[in-house]
């Protein structure tokens, strides 16, 4: 077992500890009160009554069970200082030690479960202890331990032990005592801790060397005598040593060959092995567990399997190792830990086992990874088997667990902090007690709800001093902090508190213990009590078993008001302590803070410096270079133009360098050529002079500043885009009113038209052009102060609060895309290929304009939620629904005459504390419907990194960066666009450049610009000799670039920073409302209330929401229900292989009929 495997938090082990006392109608008045007098004997300092205590509760033939249901030790450890029950040990020498409870629990169990280090350390100590006895749940004392130390402490104790006994047993072997091996092999401790499979009891140096068992070396020295002892006690016939040899196998003696195979104690063995197989490794686990049985041995093994290689080689013997949920496999034995040869990962294993052949299974990986392993024995297959399942399970559920523990660990912080006012009442104004009297008196529990991981308790009065010594324990590492609320009772100020760690755990968990006891034992008096009445209803208050009884009554329910004062005093010397160490990490947390933002400063400071420097050291490069060259820039310019000319992609400066000396009224085209070999020949010529003087060489970065200084400076020559943006496709006026299956007569752009136009039904009213508000006036909270201790956790995941977000909801977000779908109009009606792939690049580039100053973050959407966005007046419709909560995934579809364009909204965020990272993991498709007569083609593309920076430093910026591919998969052509991630520099922000190129690879436009301003094309060296097709504008050269697209204007004093196109996106006029499904984020309350500047309502309305959400998915998983999109099916895309969403159809058709009654009730 390991450590991690113990429990952290006394609440997940204290209401498990039982007491083991008898409880029911069949206990007699006469043991209610024995078993209370020697409770309370045992709480007290009276050495002589302690004494006769024992004397009289120590099992004889006439009374075997003094105490029923439990042991005066059991109660000692459960409730009495260390010195009484070492007076118990000491005394009671007629007590069994390991006796079990009701609850099977020895005392060392409970000892261990409570957390008694020095409690443990006399049990441990005792000759006769047994720590493999298990409880009736199946644990030993050491998978109860409540500490790292104490387990840690348990498992020293059994390598002791074990260790002593190995020694013992191979004296008793060189010395041929076969009665002491025996008698070894027989003790109780023996066999549950032992395994006589273990290598280190060999002593023959062959078997040491093979890595063989005791069973190996008694085949090898034909010992038939220590070898049938071996079987009979659990040797395994079918371990292999390192060279993958049974033990059958290192002999040639025919008898001792028959013993292994055939004898009745291989027999025997057999049997055990096939119950372990299934029951688990250990006697403990044999008695407790079963196939599913996920204990630390029953997933972990080593040994010998055949592994299929090939064809020609068929199976080859290979040692695997299971462990820490990993299957790993070697060629040899001795390579294992060094020479991995290949492993699979069981949370994402499967298991088969071959149904015509019981020895072979398979086990399979992540992608096409797939072990085919034989055993030898059908037996030693179903271990292996077995063990594989066991750990496959353990993985999965340990995954399940953690991130319910995330999950639970998150909302117990949220509803202690909401709950803070209750914590800061008085214990008095909790806690009434309904009869006079004081509390006071120590005891300990384990079903009471206490913490005691947290050093609860203090030293007082009513404790011995002995408490406060030894036992005190450091401050445990996972130790949950209280909050901000959890302050001290009294008010008083946190430098008149003594500043001191307070009482012991012990104290604490002997006083809880103690409570519960008494609490189990006034049950017990009562039912005596109920039982004398129900037998005999004439019987006095007189009687002497009444008497009694009535009297132990009273006297436990004044022991258990002075434990409830006790527990409640070691409670607030605990929140006393912990507010004291809160309050300094608090104190450490903001010098740390401080610290943080004063390097962040002196980090932009340094940049801005270094960026300075970097400006300055490229103004004298070009001072050198011209005063070098001895001429002006331009002709300095043209000769590096000509240099770089015979690469496949010509850079934007090149670009800026043509419109200098590349026009219209140039030479013809020979005696331009050989121009341009002298000028390259003269260019290189002085290239050299610069690079041997200067050693500056011109850097990409460079150039691409030079063609922005150029297109500012009005050096490039910039022409027009070549064609608007097309008017929304018409169909005949006499099929628009009722007729709308599409006509054989209709090409298949107007018939699409004919499907969307009774969409605009409800858009009648035109776009919004201004919200209700005129200014963001929300509350000005520091987004670091919030976000500080968020550091590596799921944006999606994050609780922040609403004053964080702005009114429109991740559906929205996604519909920004559709603010330039004209340039997916344009592109549809060029006649060349590459150039629609310039279009719709500058159509997956242009997604990002928005995301400029917004860095506020939108609701995130229910499940099941969707969002419609219609324009009439730009032809096309757009919807979008939640398909997926975990993780969050939008599925959008939206569709024009001309093109249709969907995919999935699916991202993997993280808060670093620098920054956030927004991945997108979805692919976008797009079907675009060319005007010449061309097939329709299809396009893909995945959307690049989004990042927001200068979050320390109170300066948050929106960061767009990475590769994006944009493939068209019916011509092969594809366009690279390249955003460049922001630099030291202003001027180096923004910017994205990319080429398009033909299915074979060769370069036919150059596209650079800054994604959120304008974004410039231009036709690469060499392609303007080929036919562009009618649409190429009859002045456009080559050499010029053009602008494709233009960022909208952005006009300042929108509320929460959003552009006028988002602006439209939340408006819901009342023509619309009533074609709108009940799930329309245009209708959910938070969202709407946050537009409107409601933002207490807001917050109150989003917590409702949410909770809604939670209460549903609850319902479904109690009723087995598996919740599934409205709107959309998952399928995989024939031609790109990948998987998308595939819109049914039925959004829109329903909508014609305004039936919803498929729709959830989600807000």
């Amino acid at each position: 077992m390991d450590p991690s495997d113990i429990p952290r938090t006394s609440s997940d082990l204290s209401h498990k500890v039982p007491s083991g006392i008898a409880v029911g109608n069949g206990v007699s008045i006469e043991d209610s009160v024995r078993t209370f007098r020697v409770f309370e004997v045992l709480r007290g300092k009276d050495n002589a009554a302690i004494s006769k205590a024992i004397s009289e509760s120590i099992p004889s033939p006439s009374n075997p069970q003094p105490i029923p249901g439990t042991t005066i030790l059991h109660l000692a450890v459960q409730c009495a200082e260390p010195s009484v029950v070492d007076q118990v040990i000491r005394e009671g020498k007629g007590l069994d030690v390991n006796a079990q409870d009701k609850e099977g629990n020895t005392a060392l169990h409970l000892a261990a479960q409570l957390g008694r280090g020095p409690v443990v350390n006399s049990l441990l100590e005792l000759p006769t202890i047994n720590d493999s006895i298990s409880n009736r749940q199946g644990k030993l004392a050491i998978d109860l331990a409540r500490t790292p130390e104490l387990f840690q402490e348990l498992q020293l104790a059994r390598a002791l032990f074990l260790d002593e006994k190995i020694k013992a047993i191979q004296a008793a072997l060189f010395q041929g005592d076969y009665k002491q091996i025996e008698a070894l092999l027989v003790e109780p401790r023996v066999e549950g801790t032992l395994d006589v499979n273990a290598l280190d009891l060999a002593t023959e140096p062959m078997t040491i060397q093979t890595g063989g068992t005791l069973l190996h070396e008694a085949a090898r020295k034909r010992d038939l005598q220590l070898a049938q002892i071996l079987l009979l006690h659990g040797a395994d016939p079918f371990r292999r040593d390192r060279k993958g040899k049974l033990p059958q196998d290192v002999t040639k003696d025919d008898r001792t060959r028959a013993i292994l195979k055939k004898s009745p104690a291989a027999a025997v063995a057999q049997r055990g092995i096939q119950e372990k197989a299934i029951l688990g490794n250990t006697p403990a686990q044999a008695r407790s567990s079963g196939p599913n049985d996920t204990s630390k041995d029953a997933r972990e093994m080593k040994g010998y399997l055949k592994k299929w290689t090939n064809y020609t080689s068929g199976y080859k013997l290979r040692w695997f190792v299971l462990e820490e949920g990993v299957l790993s496999y070697y060629k040899h034995q001795d390579d294992a830990g060094s020479a991995c040869r290949g492993a699979i990962n069981m949370r994402i294993a499967k298991l088969h086992m071959d149904p015509q052949d019981k020895t072979r299974f398979e086990i399979h990986g992540k992608s096409s990874v797939k072990y085919h392993l034989k055993a030898n024995h059908v037996v030693e297959a179903k271990r292996w088997f077995w063990a594989l399942n066991n750990a496959i399970q353990y993985t999965k559920d340990e995954a399940r667990d953690e991130e319910k523990r995330r999950t639970l660990d998150s909302d117990s912080l949220r509803h202690a902090r909401m709950e803070s006012a209750d914590m800061l009442a008085p214990p008095t104004s909790r806690f009434k007690p309904t009869s006079a009297g004081t509390l006071g008196a120590p005891g300990a529990s384990s079903k009471v709800s206490f913490r005691s991981d947290v050093e609860g308790g203090s030293a007082y009065d009513s404790y011995d001093a002995s408490l406060a010594g030894d036992e005190l324990q450091r401050v445990p590492t996972n130790a949950q902090m209280p909050t901000d609320a959890e302050e001290d009772g009294d008010g008083d100020d946190g430098s008149s508190r003594e500043v001191h760690q307070p009482g012991t755990k012990d104290a604490f968990n002997i006083t809880a213990q103690s409570a519960k006891l008494q609490l189990e034992l006034l049950s017990r008096v009562s039912d005596a009590l109920i039982a004398r009445k129900s037998s005999q209803p004439d019987v006095p208050l007189s009687d002497t078993d009444v008497s009694q009884a009535l009297s132990a009554y009273q006297t436990a329910v004044s022991s258990l008001n002075g434990l409830v004062t006790d527990l409640l005093k070691i409670a607030k010397d605990r929140d006393a302590y912990w507010q004291y160490r809160l309050e300094r990490d608090a104190e450490a947390r903001k010098m740390w803070e401080e610290s943080m933002a004063k390097v962040a400063y002196e980090h932009e400071d340094l940049k801005k410096s270094i960026a300075e420097s970097e400006d300055k050291r490229k103004r004298t490069k070009r001072a050198l270079k011209e005063a070098l060259e001895g001429q002006p820039m331009p002709a300095s310019r043209h000769g590096s133009l000509v240099q770089q000319e015979s690469t496949d992609y010509v850079s934007f400066k090149e670009a800026v360098e043509d419109q200098t000396s590349l026009r219209p009224e140039a030479q013809s085209t020979a005696s331009h050529r050989s121009r341009r070999k002298s000028f390259t020949r003269e260019g290189n010529r002085r290239k050299s002079i610069i690079a041997q003087y200067t050693n500056l060489s011109d850097s990409e970065s460079g150039d691409d500043e030079e063609f922005f200084d150029a297109i500012d400076a009005g050096k490039v020559e910039i022409v027009e885009p070549p064609l608007a943006s097309p008017p929304p496709v018409q169909v005949p006026s006499a099929r628009k009113e009722e007729e709308v299956e599409p006509f054989s007569d209709l090409d298949e752009r107007a018939q699409k038209q004919m499907q969307i136009v009774p969409s605009y039904a409800g858009y009648e009213d035109g776009v919004r052009k201004k919200l209700k508000m005129d200014a963001d006036d929300r509350p000005k909270i520091s987004l670091w102060g919030i976000l500080k201790s968020m550091i590596g956790k799921d944006m999606t995941k994050m609780t922040l609060p609403v004053s964080f977000n702005e009114p429109t909801s991740l559906l929205q977000r996604v519909a920004e895309d559709m603010e330039y779908a004209d340039l997916l109009d344009i592109a549809a009606d060029r006649p060349d290929s590459t150039e629609r792939l310039v279009y719709v690049a500058a159509f997956a580039a242009s997604e990002y304009a928005s995301t400029i100053g917004r860095v506020a973050k939108p609701f995130n959407p229910l499940l099941g939620e969707t969002y419609e966005y219609v324009r009439p007046d730009k032809g096309y419709r757009f919807f979008i629904e939640q398909v997926s909560h975990h993780p969050p995934i939008g599925a959008a579809h939206a569709e024009s005459a001309r093109w249709d364009y969907w995919g999935e909204s699916a991202v993997r965020s993280k808060f670093y504390g620098r920054s956030f990272d927004i991945n997108p993991l979805g692919t976008w498709f797009l079907r675009l419907r060319p005007s010449s007569g061309a097939p329709p083609e299809l396009y893909t593309w995945k959307k690049v990194t989004s990042s927001v920076v200068g979050i320390i430093t109170g300066n948050p910026t929106v960061d767009n960066y990475g590769p994006m591919e944009i493939k068209n998969w019916t011509t092969g052509e594809v366009c690279v666009l390249d955003f460049k991630q922001r630099g030291w520099k202003a001027s180096s922000a923004f910017q994205v450049f990319g080429k398009v190129v033909d299915a074979k690879g060769k370069t036919k436009w150059s596209i650079g610009g800054r994604w959120n301003d304008k974004i410039y094309a231009r036709i690469t060296e060499g392609f303007e000799d080929e036919a562009v097709g009618e649409g190429k504008s009859k002045g456009q050269s080559g050499h010029q670039a053009f602008l494709v697209w233009e960022a909208h204007a952005r006009p300042t004093g929108i509320p929460f920073n959003l552009t006028p196109f988002v602006v439209t996106l939340n408006a819901v006029s009342e023509t619309l409302r009533p074609h709108l499904p009940p799930t329309d984020t245009r209708l959910r309350p938070d969202q709407r209330a946050m537009e409107d500047g409601e933002y207490d309502r807001a917050a109150t309305e989003k917590n409702r929401v949410e909770e809604k959400q939670r209460a549903a998915r609850r319902q479904r998983e109690a009723a087995g229900e598996e919740w599934r999109p409205k709107w959309f099916e998952k399928k995989r895309d024939p031609v790109t292989g990948e998987s998308y969403w595939e819109h049914n159809g039925q959004y829109w058709q329903k909508r014609r009929e305004h039936d919803w009654n498929v729709c959830d009730d989600i807000f």
